[in-house]
Order: C-alpha cells, then structure tokens, then sequence
C-alpha cells in the first residue's frame, strides 16, 4: 500500500494483466473545506425571495440545497482525487475507470475504489537483425498497353445507332419493378445509362436489354441476391423479381487513335511516346509503394512478435467503436460479434501504433518544424499551389498534426530498415 501524507491515501492493487484497483480515501479535513467552498458557491450564485443576491446565510443554503451541495461534492471529489490518485501511483488509464463503493457523509472521509486497465508497458528488446527482402516488381508493356486502352476508352465518342444493343454499346433505359399481378408499370419507371459487358448491371438485367432494340419494352423475371435476412440462406441464394424494361436509345462506342493528338489532348503530352513515359513512370512509382507498404507490414509483424504484449481490452474496445463508428452506449453483444469478426485486425493495428510511438520517443524522431514545412513546399509544388495557401488549408481542416504524425512514422520506418540492413 502506498500512502501519501497529505489529504488523499491511495491503495493499489495489480490484478490480472493491466486490471488495476485503486481505493482511495479524502481526508475528513479536505470533505469539509470542498464542501465550505460548494456552498458559498450557490450562495453567491442563488437568488431567494427575501435575499439580495450572494447574501444569503449559509444556515438557509444548507436547509434549501443541502442535496445538491452533496452531489456537487462527491462529483468534484470524485474528479480530483481520481486524477490525484492516479498521478500519485503514476498510473495511465487506457479507457475510462469504473467507479464503485462511494462512501459521503458530510465532515466525514470520502472513500470509494476505482478499477481500471493501464495503458500496457512495451519493451523493446529486439528491433533489428530482421531478414526481410524488399521487390520490386518491373513495369510491363502489357501493364502500359492496359493503361492506354483504358485511355482510349475514357475518351471514347458516341454515337445513336439503331439496332439491338451489343457489348460495349452504352444503353439509357427506363427500368420498373412489378408486382406478381402487374403487366404495366405505374409511371415512367427510374431512368439508368450503362455500358454493356461493364458489370454496372446484374447479368440478368443486361441480357434483357439485348433482347429489346431502341424504343421497345418488354416484362423480365430477373434473378436478384436474396437479401431478404429470411431463415438460413446459402452462398449465393438468389430471389425472383419481376421487371419492366424500357430501352430508350443505344450508342455505338468510337475509340479515338492511340496517337499523338489523342497524347496532346491530355494535358501536358505532345507526344504518344511521351504519354507512354508518364505512364511508365506512375506504374513504376506504384509498383514502389506497393513493395514499401509490403515491407513495412513484414518488418511490424517480425517486431510485434519479437516484442510481445497483451492488448488492454479498454483499447480494442475503444478501437472497435471507432472503427465501426459506433455510439458509446454499444450493445455487449454488438461489441462481441464485432470482436469475434475483426478484434485480431483491431489488436494488430494498436500493437503497431504504441510500438510505433514508444521508438518515436525513444529515439527522438519526430519532425522538426524546418521538417513539416519542407514537406508542405514539396506538397505544393506538386499540387502547383503556393505553399502559404497549402499551409492555410491544412491548418483550416485540422492536417498540420497528421502531416507531422506521417513524417514521424517514416522516420520511425528508416530507423527500424537501419537496424535490419534494408535499403
């Protein structure tokens, strides 16, 4: 037991992995002048009839407010000596305590105990040494080619034709669902523009609409997914829907010319062969990151498991609820379903971000000032914006501290790369 020889003496008691329980008790003494001070408080602030304001006796607050003078009391109590307390024990709380066996008497010591998870404490004895291998993958022509047709593509012209709709033909139609005693729709039906073979519609409803040519409808038994929630369902069930079908107008797809007014059309290219180069390059880059995020994840998952810990539940809880975007007040049994589904994910991702942290503080790796505004200038100039606009702009919607929290995860990751001899 540790005490402290002033107004608050603390106990603590080390449960399983981070459970702590505190049981704290305020000095009869410290009871007093809180709650001395709570009632000059309402008494300055109160109106009565028959008193000026901030002049009534402190004999007819207590016989008016003595209940609220109590709850105003233990809950300032409460709020001080648990933050006393957990300071006195040099404790840091990983979610909220639960605060249990509250005993207030007026001019009497104020007990009450506190059980709580701390946050976990992260040795790092092995950080390097790893072998982990960092490829690269080559840039393909057939992964250009793939770009410049899906270029081709986006710049296609269109033009009406008459006929019955093929692949890659765009439809606009007007499309209505029926009930099983419908033969004609109420209404003009919900209008859709798709392409033909794209997947932008079911299977069944495309190979409908190439039965029909331009200014004809007809009636479709289209199998849906069955999403009805109905008793036991197997992969891939499907339910029965009828539909009315309208095909309003097809059009035949043009591709332009891989060529160099196709190239200069495009932004900043004179030529094909220069437009193959950007492409070349932003897949090469693409390839590069990808190999990095590959690293990394390897080169975390080798020091989470050289540095092992227990996740304090308060954290993956608290991480579940963000994740899903949940309310507080979350059901048990929700909380539950959604550990069993993605809890290993969550405690990975909280494992990484404390051992993150402690080796950003260990070894002093967060960016200096000169640091974030060299990053903002490069930013900027491959935004082609001034810098002092960018600033602005991140300054606005709250990025500074995640621009400077991304810088000190890089630096954190060439460390780590260091001590493993990876380039």
């Amino acid at each position: 037991m540790a005490e402290d020889q002033t107004d608050i003496q603390v106990s603590l008691v080390e449960g399983d992995g981070w459970n702590r329980k505190l049981t704290v008790t305020v000095s009869s003494a410290r009871v007093t002048r809180t709650r001395s001070a709570e009632m000059g408080r309402l008494s300055r602030s109160k109106r009565l009839k028959g008193f000026r304001k901030g002049k009534i006796p402190l004999a007819v607050v207590e016989q008016r407010f003595g209940a609220e003078i109590d709850d105003r009391v233990q809950q300032r109590l409460l709020d001080e000596a648990y933050r006393e307390a957990l300071d006195q024990q040099e404790l840091t709380p990983a979610g909220r305590g639960r605060i249990t066996d509250v005993k207030y008497g007026p001019d009497e010591p104020f007990v009450f105990q506190a059980e709580l998870e701390v946050m976990p404490t992260i040795r790092l004895d092995r950080l390097g040494g790893f072998k982990i291998e960092k490829t690269v993958a080559e840039v393909t022509d057939g992964e250009i080619q793939q770009i410049l047709e899906r270029i081709r593509e986006e710049n296609a012209s269109w033009t009406a034709v008459d006929r019955q709709p093929a692949k890659s033909d765009r439809v606009s139609v007007s499309i209505s669902p029926l009930s099983d005693e419908q033969e004609e729709p109420e209404g003009s039906g919900t209008a859709y523009q798709v392409v033909i073979g794209s997947g932008e519609a079911l299977a069944g409803v495309e190979q409908a609409i190439t039965t029909l040519a331009p200014g004809n409808d007809g009636v479709f038994s289209i199998e849906f997914p069955d999403e009805s929630g109905e008793g036991e369902q197997e992969a891939g069930a499907t339910a029965s829907r009828r539909l009315h079908i309208r095909l309003e107008s097809v059009e035949e797809r043009e591709l332009p010319e891989l060529d160099d007014t196709l190239a200069s059309s495009l932004g900043t290219f004179e030529t094909v062969a220069d437009l193959e180069k950007a492409v070349r390059e932003d897949l090469a880059r693409h390839h590069e990151a990808e190999a990095e995020g590959k690293l990394r994840t390897e080169l975390i998952a080798a020091i989470i498991a050289a540095n092992p810990f227990v996740v304090p539940r308060a954290l993956s809880d608290r991480y579940l609820h963000n994740m899903l975007q949940a309310p507080e007040e979350m059901g048990t049994a929700e909380l539950e379903r959604a550990r069993e589904a993605i809890g290993s994910h969550a405690e990975q991702q909280i494992r990484e971000q404390l051992i993150l942290d402690k080796i950003i503080e260990r070894e002093n790796l967060e960016p200096s000032a000169e640091d974030v505004e060299a990053e903002i200038e490069a930013m900027a100039a491959r935004r082609k914006v001034p810098p002092g606009k960018l600033r602005r702009e991140l300054a606005r919607d709250g990025s500074l501290e995640a621009l400077g929290r991304n810088l000190a995860v890089e630096n954190a990751f060439s460390y780590l790369k260091d001590q493993s001899g990876i380039s």
